[in-house]
Formats: C-alpha cells, structure tokens, sequence
C-alpha cells in the first residue's frame, strides 16, 4: 500500500514538471534526441541553451535572449524573432524561410550555410557576424540592418545594393585623444 502511494505521489508531482520538456528532432538518425527543459514562448531567457535541430516552425520568439544558444539545423520557419539578443549565438544551417528578424541583434553570430528566404532583417544587427555561404539572401529584406568591416558576406553579396548600413568603429587612439580632450576642458574651468 505504501508503494502504491508513493507511486501515486511521484505521478501527481513529476506531471507538472515534465511540461515543460520538449523533444527535438533527431537529426543523424543515430537514436539521440536532444531534450530542453526552456519555454519557448516571448520575452524567455534561452540563453547558453542547447538547441540542435530544435522544431520551432511558427514560434514567437520576439524579445527572447538566445544569447550564445546553440541552434545548429534549427528550423525557425516562420518564426517571429523581432527584438531578440541572438548574439554570439550558432545558427550553423538553420531555416529561418519567412522569419521575422527585424530589429534582431546578430552580433557574433554563426549564420553559415542558413536559408534566409523572404527573411525580415530590418534594421538587424550584423556587426562580426559571419554569413558566410547562407542561402537565399537574394530574396531578403536587408533595408537598414547593420555590419561592420569584419562582418563576412557570401560571394556576391553587396551589402550597400541592399540598403545595409556599415557600422564604423573608431579606433583607439581617436578615443582616447576624445576623452582626453574633453578632461582638460573640464579641468579649465
């Protein structure tokens, strides 16, 4: 009887805790399904979060922190990530076909080889990113989004035609000579 209850008990309060477990696919047919215990839902925190192969077809993720998350062969077709920190996160292979990225912070990001067909990347972040060999980057919407010099473009890619805007970063010296100029004004006075 005791067994019993305490079986019944475990059953009672596991339910709540496994809802919140998502299965993704799995990608190399090899038996590994990668498991996530994250909410996907807006405002979330998902960052550092493993997400290979992760099924986020038509997900609203807008203001969403994917801060250095793992997304390699995510699919985020259709996704809604307006607003959201993706920087320094790996996007290696990703579908983002339709995915709303406007406003979205790229930096240091990975995008190789990801399909940005009819992708919204209004006034989008790109500074050192690497969007090395993406596919399909002829038909999105890059008005305003911004890169810097040691942002990587695909072969033919001329990020100006597109109407992107290059980011200049000044150097140090200029900084420098900047603050220090402005603190003998100040001591002058």
């Amino acid at each position: 009887m005791l067994n019993y209850f305490i079986g019944l008990t475990f059953l009672i309060t596991a339910s709540p805790a496994c809802a919140a477990i998502y299965q993704w696919f799995d990608g190399d047919d090899n038996g590994s399904l990668w498991l996530s215990n994250s909410i996907v839902e807006p405002y979330s925190d998902l960052s550092y979060e493993i997400l290979w192969w992760a099924n986020l077809e038509n997900a609203n993720l807008h203001h969403t922190n994917l801060m250095l998350t793992n997304l390699t062969f995510a699919n985020l077709e259709n996704a809604n990530l307006s607003s959201s920190n993706l920087s320094n996160a790996n996007l290696f292979n990703a579908n983002l076909e339709n995915a709303d990225m406007a406003f979205t912070n790229f930096t240091g990001s990975d995008l190789q080889f990801s399909n940005l067909e009819n992708a919204n990347m209004f006034y989008a972040d790109f500074t050192d990113t690497n969007l090395s060999n993406i596919q399909n980057w002829e038909t999105g919407y890059w008005l305003a989004a911004r890169y810097t010099e040691n942002t990587i473009f695909p072969n033919g890619m001329d990020p100006t035609a597109f109407g992107m805007i290059e980011l200049t970063v000044p150097t140090p010296g200029v900084l420098y000579m900047a603050s220090f100029s402005l603190f003998l004004h100040r001591r002058r006075r």
